[in-house]
């Protein structure tokens, strides 16, 4: 397709399918400094790379293979997204950007199978990304939540493309830390999760789905509205009191073929079929191979932390090149401006991808705020974290807590006379908060 020049920067945009190994072509949408020339080359870029579940098309473009309509940040909130920065800011920093929907996804072909292709769709996009006459073949990746698995899951490959990467609030070993964290399946993750993203999934996956099924157009229809009420019910049972137990949604049994949900997304069925770790399990473990500079974020009660966490002492061990910051609250406060004592980003990349000088190298390996819940978000002020070489920080003891008589936990050992229950798989015990306890 030929470039279409944005009016506002001068930047160029295409939408292309790129094939992968298998022939499945994934819709991906590139963005050129207005000096690169499409075709011949001209000036050679280095490259950002966001490869996301979540869609690549602005929910206002006319389809999924629009590029002048791609997603962007909205201007109140700048530092939220799964692709980060957008590519106008991007671009304007002397990048080319590449987004791409992962496959099964909005405008991709294929099935989606819940990241276990990304590892080998993430080294084909940088091939081709490697192949063109717009790149210096210096790439970046990088993504938030979703997308900072996706990132993930390409650095393990090695490609010899990608030099640098960013990556925040995301799994990077998905069932070990995610579906399975604390030994046992995450159901409130996986179910809320899989029914939120049924909406996104792509015609080819649907075809697919409607193939292996052998129902109807209709039925599939009818299975999605199903699924919208299940999830519905699900999020309310979520927040009732007490949570889960008094839902049947929540306590159907057995966990494979789940109502309308493993109809609309079969790979379900193997998610949940793996409850220990196994070679399945061991292959989705994608930061055990990466071996380039990561620059890791997460909070201290958001729900990927420890997997955050992991990925940085893993790989900082074989390589000395990580970064890890990390802020107070959940989730969803890494998207807050004021989350950040500064926007690292584009002093990161610049470092790795062009070779600019910047102090950010030097700094100690982790940057860590101190106070790990603050109430009062919009007049949260990132002026007291604290720099130090390692994680956890120097002086940190563990603590080995025990339960006591009466609900309590105490370091002096376990105290009182023996407590029991009585196991029932209809009402299951429940965990409260964002963390694994």
């Amino acid at each position: 397709m030929d470039a279409i020049t944005d009016a506002a920067t001068g930047g160029r945009c295409f939408q292309t399918m790129v094939a992968m190994r298998d022939g499945t072509r994934l819709n991906t949408f590139v963005f050129l400094p207005a000096q690169a020339d499409q075709k011949t080359g001209g000036p050679r870029y280095p490259v950002i790379l966001h490869r996301t579940p979540y869609g690549i098309a602005a929910a206002d473009a006319r389809d999924k293979f629009d590029c002048t309509r791609a997603w962007l940040p909205n201007p109140a909130e700048p530092m939220r997204g799964s692709i980060l920065r957008g590519w106008k800011r991007i671009v304007a920093e002397g990048y080319a950007a590449v987004y791409q929907d992962c496959r099964g996804r909005h405008g991709s072909e294929g099935e989606d199978r819940v990241y276990a292709d990304d590892a080998a769709d993430g080294h084909d996009t940088l091939d081709w990304i490697a192949r063109q006459p717009w790149t210096n073949q210096r790439v970046g990746m990088s993504g938030s939540s979703a997308g900072a698995t996706t990132t993930f899951a390409a650095a393990s490959t090695r490609h010899p493309s990608l030099r640098a990467f960013f990556a925040q609030a995301g799994g990077s070993s998905i069932y070990d830390d995610v579906v399975c964290e604390g030994g046992s399946i995450e159901m409130e993750r996986l179910w809320l999760w899989v029914a939120k993203n049924i909406p996104g999934l792509s015609p080819a996956h649907r075809e697919a789905v409607l193939q292996r099924s052998g129902i109807g157009a209709a039925e599939l229809a009818a299975a999605a509205e199903r699924a919208a009420a299940r999830y519905m019910r699900l999020d309310a049972a979520r927040l009732a009191e007490p949570p889960f137990i008094g839902s049947a949604d929540w306590l159907h049994l057995p966990l494979t073929g789940y109502p309308d949900f493993a109809t609309w997304q079969p790979f379900l069925d193997e998610i949940v079929s793996h409850p220990a770790p196994d070679a399945f399990r061991a292959v989705h473990n994608f930061r055990k191979t990466i071996d380039i500079p990561g620059f890791h974020v997460t909070s201290w009660f958001d729900i990927f932390q420890t997997s955050v966490i992991a990925a940085f002492q893993d790989i900082q061990a074989r390589t000395g090149t990580q970064k890890l910051w990390v802020g107070p609250n959940e989730h969803y406060f890494v998207y807050a401006d004021n989350f950040w004592p500064r926007d690292p980003y584009f002093e990161w990349f610049g470092y790795w991808l062009k070779g600019e000088p910047s102090a950010l190298i030097d700094e100690p390996a982790v940057f860590y705020s101190p106070r790990a819940w603050i109430e009062d978000r919009g007049g949260y002020a990132p002026d007291d974290w604290r720099r130090v070489e390692r994680w956890p920080p120097p002086g940190t003891t563990p603590q080995r807590l025990y339960l006591r008589d009466g609900g309590s936990l105490a370091a002096e050992g376990p105290a009182g006379s023996a407590r029991s229950y009585r196991y029932d798989p209809r009402r299951r015990s429940r965990l409260s908060g964002d963390a694994t306890c």
